[in-house]
């Protein structure tokens, strides 16, 4: 597998990657891409970014700080629905978190979030080394990453 790249969304690729979907199955576990781009724009910390394969747009990924915690947070992450089982989501997730890490105001873990009955979710964000805090935030688990 060819390493994912994590790329601005701009007038080029915003339709496209609008036009990515997740499986009906999914949709109540993840916001559309139309609705986390038109967020980032009044969300001024967010950062939309779509993931690559090569030339392929496969994924979709959001993070920022939140201003009332100072910490970055995943807030959205996404593969198309025939790109899954794939292992995009894992790379998506690794290549976002070393992004994070890079900033100088990075602080000591990242947060994000999922629908409890999203178990692809939960293992996934378990398999890469977040933990479950217990908190409960607008109906969605919450789970830290510690940076070491």
């Amino acid at each position: 597998m060819t390493k994912i790249q994590l790329k601005e969304i701009n007038e080029k690729n915003w339709e496209k990657c609008i036009s990515l979907r997740v499986g009906k199955d999914q949709e109540q576990f993840v916001a559309s891409n139309i609705y986390s781009l038109v967020q980032s724009r009044y969300e001024t910390s967010y950062i939309p970014l779509a993931a690559y394969d090569e030339e392929e747009m496969v994924g979709f990924v959001m993070y920022g700080k939140d201003p009332d915690d100072g910490v970055y947070w995943i807030v959205r992450l996404m593969v198309g629905e025939k790109f899954q089982g794939k292992g995009y989501g894992k790379q998506i997730l690794l290549k976002t978190m070393e992004q994070i890490k890079m900033l100088p105001d990075c602080g000591s873990f990242i947060i994000t979030s999922y629908v409890p009955e999203n178990t692809i979710a939960e293992k996934l964000y378990e398999k890469v080394g977040f933990i479950k805090t217990g908190e409960i935030i607008d109906e969605e688990n919450i789970m830290k990453f510690y940076i070491v």
